[in-house]
């Protein structure tokens, strides 16, 4: 670190506001050695009398400047003087410059190693901007284009941030998974400090962080974040860097939705890249959200009950378990139908976009803006050390997301939110939830070739998913060596293992091993529907697709699951159309040394017949009803084999361990 201020006490922005009686103007700034001399004029205005002349002002620290008098004579001071500059934008969004920024005048200061800059900041007068008055700010950048401006960050609404017992996990083991890291030697480091960065996690360092980064960018060098957190809205990451977050710092998102884009890191289009360091990435993900209608449960339900299908997204009645856990949760719409306007927050926390190339690991992120890590169109990512620690009821806030791409692996990472925990995709586009992203209409594709390992995922909706956007096909897909769980909160993850194709993508070889769930309700959840979220991109396409796509070649063993609530579905589809009935199967599915232990406490089962088709609705295991078997109901499928199963129910079942309905 090459800066000899200590920016946190450096007055800024505002040096020297207007009042009634006095308006600055016109400043001019002169450095000599660790003297900073600052000229501008002062108009003085008593009753109807206006007086006007140029003042001075000096600093030796930054922090004090003397009180302005006038200019003894029309000498110059001594040292060198400011060159005029152009004025950023983002210093009339201070009250007191509201009505503009001119006059801004820089020059290099030697002492905080980078240019130091003072402007005259305009403010209408009696509401109006027939007249004005200024005042004088100051700001530092290291290549005059990014400024420091020291915007203290304002919440767009400050009354949110609020976190319930059951929120968090409290027994994440982040000594297994995050290391203390030094930086190897003969890095080419660019301190984020250097850049104006201010470290105490209220003053917006955007433009800082950003200068850091672009810096780096010119020759592969390190980004370093350290000595504290940084508030920032969206940062871009570039091609060649290391962004290193030391164990001791964070970067913080802004709480004002003004500051960003769709990411509030992007790595768009970009090479070689990592991002590590043991420190945080941090979203403050409960101030882009309304509070829940209810907080978190923490005692167990006594009884599980299920809506009758899915007739509504909360899922009535209020004694479901689907209403229960969906009730808790903090949604950016209107869910709870109080009359709110839906908040338009950024799609990702950490987003890698059509990038190659790109190592996440020893890293934390923490609270998500809304989805976590999102893994985009891009190939050869590895994700290992990570932990993801979220606030389980921000909706939206799945853990990794991997879309549209291929060679990513994810290997020993902790997993704790509120939507899925790790998830593969393939949408025809970006976006949900009227969240629209910059480029939602850039183009897709399928997703092949992802190895997940040795993670373990604290879920309140599906712990592993293929889904629900599925657009695209999607193949080769491995998962091993995982544990899957909520212990703390109720009810239990929605499902363990989630294979979903609800958009017409073919979904095959699947291999799924070595799996441990606790307190997980649905142990495994295959599900064949039509629900066409994006529609089609010509009349080939809609031929093709409209009827759904498959679900084919997947295998499932060695899984042990302890406190299961409902039996795990397997189900393809059928329909009926302009007379014609439609049906499509899930085919070739193998589930071998599988076994399951139910939470002995009781049930309400409503089960009809026939059960629920779930053909265009959002595929959920709790959304068919109660089903006429514990342990697996299959349907609409062929070529599905159990081998050394067991599943052992309530003390109160009265349902058939297998039930098969249209298969061969």
């Amino acid at each position: 670190m090459n800066c000899n201020v200590d920016l946190t006490r450096v007055k800024a922005p505002l040096l020297f506001e207007a009042s009634k009686e006095i308006s600055w103007s016109n400043p001019k700034l002169y450095i000599k050695d660790d003297l900073r001399t600052l000229v501008f004029t002062g108009c003085y205005k008593k009753g109807e009398e206006v007086k006007s002349c140029r003042v001075v002002s000096r600093s030796r620290d930054l922090i004090s400047w003397t009180v302005p008098v006038p200019l003894e004579s029309e000498c110059r001071p001594e040292g060198e003087e400011g060159k005029d500059v152009r004025a950023s934008e983002s210093w009339s969004r201070f009250s007191w410059a509201s009505a503009g920024v001119c006059s801004a005048n820089a020059l290099w200061d030697p002492q905080l190693h980078m240019y130091l800059a003072v402007y005259q900041g305009n403010r209408p007068v009696n509401g109006t901007d027939d007249e004005t008055e200024g005042s004088i700010g100051i700001a530092v950048s290291r290549d005059l284009t990014h400024w420091q401006s020291f915007l203290k960050d304002h919440p767009t609404y400050p009354g949110h941030g609020v976190i319930y017992e059951g929120d968090y996990y409290p027994a994440i083991p982040f000594s297994e998974y995050i290391h203390p890291e030094e930086l190897p030697a003969g890095e080419k480091v660019f301190d984020v400090r250097d850049f104006g960065a201010v470290s105490d996690g209220e003053t917006l360092s955007t433009e800082a962080v950003q200068a850091a980064v672009d810096a780096a960018a010119t020759c592969g060098g390190t980004v370093l974040v350290s000595g504290g957190y940084y508030c920032v809205g969206a940062v871009h990451l570039a091609s060649g860097i290391t962004l290193w977050i030391h164990s001791d710092s964070a970067l913080c998102a802004s709480r004002d939705l003004e500051n960003y884009g769709d990411a509030l890191i992007g790595c768009v289009g970009a090479e070689a890249v990592t991002i590590t360091g043991g420190g945080k990435i941090i979203g403050r993900g409960e101030y882009f959200v309304y509070l829940p209608q209810n907080p978190p449960l923490t005692v167990p339900m006594e009884v599980t009950k299920l809506p009758p299908f899915l007739y509504d997204p909360m899922g009535y009645p209020v004694d479901s378990i689907r209403y229960t856990y969906r009730s808790r949760i903090r949604y950016a719409e209107d869910r709870y139908a109080e009359g709110l306007p839906p908040i338009q927050r950024p799609m990702y926390t950490v987003w890698i976009r059509s990038s190659r190339n790109v190592a996440i690991r020893n890293i934390i992120i923490e609270d998500a803006l809304d989805w976590t890590l999102c893994v985009d169109c891009s190939r050869q990512v590895r994700v290992r050390d990570l932990v993801i620690n979220g606030n389980r009821h921000v909706a939206n806030t799945d853990g990794i997301d991997i879309m549209g791409s291929s060679q990513v692996e994810v290997d020993h990472c902790f997993v704790s939110c509120a939507d899925d925990g790790i998830c593969v995709k393939a949408p025809m586009k970006q976006g949900h939830d009227g969240i629209n992203i910059e480029d939602a209409d850039a183009e897709m594709g399928g997703t092949e070739q992802i190895h997940i390992k040795d993670c373990t995922v604290v879920s309140v909706m599906n712990a592993f998913k293929i889904g629900t956007e599925t657009y695209f096909d999607i193949k080769d897909i491995t998962v091993e060596n995982c544990r899957f769980m909520l212990p703390d909160i109720y009810p239990g993850t929605v499902s363990g293992i989630s294979i979903e194709s609800a958009d017409g993508s073919h979904i095959q070889n699947v291999q799924i091993r070595n799996i441990e769930m606790d307190k997980v309700c649905c142990p495994v959840f295959i599900c064949l529907n039509m629900r066409n979220k994006y529609g089609f991109l010509n009349d080939e396409d809609r031929e093709e697709k409209y009827y759904g796509g498959a679900i084919e070649n997947i295998v499932i063993e060695h899984v042990r699951a302890f406190q299961t609530e409902v039996p795990s579905i397997l189900t393809g589809f059928q329909t009926q159309e302009n007379g014609r009935v439609i049906e499509r199967r899930i085919k070739d599915i193998q589930i071998r040394d599988f076994q399951a232990v139910y939470r002995d406490n009781k049930e309400d089962l409503d089960i009809r017949n026939p059960v629920y088709e779930n053909v265009r609705d959002y595929p959920e295991n709790n959304a068919f009803g109660d089903v006429p078997a514990y342990g697996f109901y299959i349907r609409h499928a062929e070529g599905v084999c159990l081998e050394d199963w067991e599943v052992i129910p309530r003390t109160m079942n009265t349902r058939e361990a297998v039930v098969r309905e249209y298969t061969d």
